[in-house]
């Protein structure tokens, strides 16, 4: 099963998509707005509990989220 999410934003550039799945990592853009930097970690942990991946994609403009569970239990 996959779950896909997308926004228009401005996306995040591929060289730091690696990074943002990492608990409390804030681009330099978003580091004045009120965020924790936790969204994608989370999701990320609970793909992976769940035995699947979630990878990240550009959605030309934004970011598109694939969260695919097809080899979970």
């Amino acid at each position: 099963m996959k779950i896909i999410a997308a926004d228009s934003g401005p996306g995040i550039a591929p060289e730091h998509r690696g990074r943002v799945r990492e608990r409390f990592v804030r681009l330099d853009a978003a580091r004045s707005a009120p965020r924790g930097g936790l969204g994608l970690a989370i999701a990320a942990a609970c793909a992976k509990l769940h035995g699947g991946s979630l990878d990240l994609e550009d959605a030309g403009p934004g970011l598109r989220v694939v969260i695919d569970l097809a080899d979970a239990p």
